[in-house]
């Protein structure tokens, strides 16, 4: 999803000294191998076990070998066999925590050995296996921590639903270091505080029930590394996120014999790995598609009534010749096409048709490689602020999450030269002779690493969403208070380290002040993923029941509205039509009944009793909805504009769900402007290239979403050439 069109900024300019951050603090050192020291192992099953071991194990060089945590719901799935870690006090350094996000509160005690009500001092435990949960980001993560008179022996995960990827490394790395140090004093793994917390939590409760109030031993950092790395390779790649990720990937496909790429954060996947994970897919097989209904028929008439004057005159002839030869084909499936999918971005004011129609190229470049590389697909739908049917999400896992299980399976399996170091922040710019030939980053334990990449670098570190002084700087459009925080959807990082960067080396930016939020975020913890409802297929009504919008507005519009409602707060109202659950998960695998538990949804057997339940009443629920339902049966919405709607909008089929949801920041339009056409290469003030600095994804001018991956997978074939490999 790109966006552009209603706030271009003047062009502005920062400096050409070398940018350096400062303040980073050192974390874990890791550095995921992926060639030639071996591919990644398969996550462990849930209920893995972290146990002290008299043994002790070297590990290659400073090599991480990252494991991966599957997120299930099963507590304590004693018959699987639990995965055992030989710990070594080398494996532990000091893990940088988030500034500014509270510790989690613990509790949810389990069954125990009964202890005395007076705590001893530390290292005299009652043995026994005992049973807590620590409040993590989603929910409670439930852990098993067994302890002998003297010590913690093991740790066992059970229920939890954290985040895959992000907390991967919180659900593995903190018990086996707590174990280690016999300590609760560890930090927590940088991009994933709460989930750190959670398990910290959990083990602090334990032992309490073990009849101590803490554990024996101590935690000491070591002191910060001054070595100094001097690393080469073809191409060096800032950011492991969407776009990042495929164009190393691709690089390594195309023949790059050595890949790196540096990443801030604990893991690869960035923001795709809490997005909805929804990708265009404009050459679905019609068995993925929805059928062409009379509201879609209206609306696609409209747009190609616009087109001819929207586009030029070849690409109108092939949208026509795509047109009609649909129409001829009896296709009951939605119509779709390249030219179709700019022309619509266009009319939306997303960008120029240049700019669009590259983006509809790259990204069916992107899922026709995919889907011929083994890729599977859910069924096509529509999103938050872009209705038409063509968004399509992966079938293995949640979220994007399936994307980058894909990718670490398909370095795999063709054993690429890639080299991903985690938790490793790029400081600066190496800018020889005006020419971008490297960058600096600082490793968690403060290795420095020189990387120098033949073809140069290209910045992949998103946008700056999460960023607040960066947000107020440039802001034209919204309210936000002079200080503290502004709620965001991203995942930890998006500060926008890579536009500062590419400022600093004489990049220019554009439309900086156009800042998307997101409608529909979670009111405790401003995700997406506690969502229930159908995006474009439900009532909306404020915290008097009533409704205030039309549903299927653009992002920025309805964000007005919510802003405008009584404590800026919405209820997405559906039913069992629209909801979009599955069984007793939602559509991203969250419990209903946590959601429930926590105040993060609501659910009624009438209207009625959802009104009071959400505290407007249910005689006022109860009028809006049956307004809304005449509307929805005669697809005419005479009250606030509303065009598209289907066989299942009427709110009708108990039970009935009341998601409460509020704004977000979520996408930053505006960054570094490049040449499209020409490798995306960084432009000067004067509008040419920096050598040897390339930019991709929310780090550009325009370009935002899982769609982003188009661009990845663009810039590798500008730099390796496609060779049909």
């Amino acid at each position: 999803m790109y966006f552009i069109g209603r706030h271009r900024a003047a062009v502005s300019r920062l400096g050409k000294t070398a940018f350096k951050r400062e303040g980073y603090r050192e974390g874990y050192k890791d550095h995921i191998p992926v060639h030639p020291f071996g591919p990644l192992p398969k996550e462990p099953p849930t209920g893995y076990l972290a146990r002290r071991q008299h043994r002790r194990t070297r590990f290659c060089r400073d090599h991480f070998r990252a494991g991966r945590v599957e997120e299930t719901h099963g507590i304590f799935e004693k018959e699987h066999p639990m995965t055992t870690f030989d710990i070594s006090r080398r494996t532990f350094v000091k893990a940088a925590s988030i500034a500014g996000v509270s510790a989690a509160i613990f509790g949810l005690s389990g069954c125990a050995p009964k202890t005395s009500t007076a705590l001893s001092s530390t290292g005299a435990f009652v043995p026994g296996t005992y049973t807590a949960a620590g409040q993590g980001k989603f929910g409670p993560v439930t852990i098993e921590a067994t302890f002998s008179k003297t010590a913690l022996e093991s740790i066992a995960l059970g229920q939890h639903e954290e985040t895959k990827f992000i907390s991967d490394r919180a659900l593995t790395d903190i018990p086996q270091a707590i174990i280690e140090h016999q300590s609760l004093a560890i930090d927590t793994i940088t991009g994933a505080t709460l989930s750190s917390m959670a398990v910290i939590n959990a083990v602090r409760d334990c032992t309490k029930q073990a009849g101590a109030s803490d554990l024996p031993g101590s935690y000491e950092p070591p002191a910060p590394s001054t070595a100094v790395e001097e690393l080469e390779a073809d191409v060096v790649i800032v950011g492991a996120g969407a776009s990042g990720m495929v164009a190393a990937v691709n690089a390594a496909r195309l023949g790059a014999q050595k890949v790196i790429v540096l990443e801030k954060s604990c893991t690869i996947g960035g923001n795709a790995l809490v997005s909805g994970g929804y990708l265009e897919y404009v050459s679905a097989p019609e068995a993925l598609r929805e059928t062409m209904t009379d509201s879609y028929r209206r609306d696609l008439a409209d747009q190609i009534s616009q087109a001819e004057g929207a586009m030029p005159a070849e690409s109108y002839r092939q949208l026509m010749s795509d047109y009609e030869a649909w129409k001829a084909s009896g296709s009951e499936a939605v119509f779709d096409s390249r030219e179709l999918h700019a022309l619509q971005y266009v009319l939306q004011g997303e960008g120029t048709w240049e700019e669009m129609i590259a983006l509809a190229n790259n990204v069916d470049a992107l899922d026709q490689w995919l889907v011929s590389s083994g890729f599977q697909f859910k069924d096509l739908c529509g999103i938050v602020g872009y209705s038409w049917p063509r968004w399509a999400s992966p079938k293995e896992g949640t979220c994007g999450q399936g994307y980058f299980t894909f990718y670490q399976d398909y370095i795999e399996e063709n054993n690429y030269p890639l080299d991903i170091y985690l938790n490793t922040p790029v400081q600066e710019l190496i800018i020889e002779d005006g020419t971008a030939v490297g960058v600096v980053g600082i490793g968690a334990d403060g290795t420095t690493y020189h990387v120098r990449g033949a073809k140069g670098v290209v910045l992949a570190t998103g946008g700056f969403s999460g960023n607040p002084d960066m947000l107020r700087e440039y802001n034209t459009l919204w309210p936000f208070a002079e200080n503290g925080p502004i709620p965001t959807t991203n995942a930890y990082v998006h500060t926008g380290d890579g536009i500062t960067m590419g400022l600093a080396a004489g990049g220019t930016v554009a439309a900086m002040d156009v800042q998307m939020p997101f409608p529909f975020a979670d009111c405790q913890n401003s995700t997406d993923e506690t969502t229930v409802g159908d995006d474009i297929d439900c009532v909306i009504v404020n915290k008097n029941g009533e409704r205030f919008m039309n549903e299927v507005l653009d992002r920025f519009t309805m964000t007005e509205f919510i802003m405008a409602q009584p404590d800026e707060t919405m209820f997405m109202i559906s039913d069992a039509d629209t909801c979009r659950v599955n069984g007793d998960v939602n559509r991203y695998g969250h419990s209903l009944q946590r959601l429930i538990d926590q105040g993060q949804l609501y659910r009624a057997d009438t209207i009625e009793e959802l009104g009071e339940m959400i505290g407007c009443g249910g005689a006022a629920l109860a009028a809006t909805v049956e307004r809304y339902n005449e509307i929805a049966r005669t697809g005419e919405d005479p009250d606030f504009g509303r065009t598209t709607f289907s066989e299942e909008s009427p709110i009708e089929n108990p039970p009935f769900y009341a998601s409460p949801r509020t704004w977000a920041m979520h996408i930053t339009v505006g960054g570094l402007v490049v040449d499209i056409n020409d490798g995306y290469k960084v432009l000067d003030e004067s509008g040419a290239p920096i050598p040897g600095l390339r930019a991709i994804g929310e780090t550009i001018l325009t370009s935002c979403g899982i769609g982003v991956q188009g661009e990845g997978f663009a810039v590798a074939q500008a730099l390796f050439g496609d060779t049909n490999q």
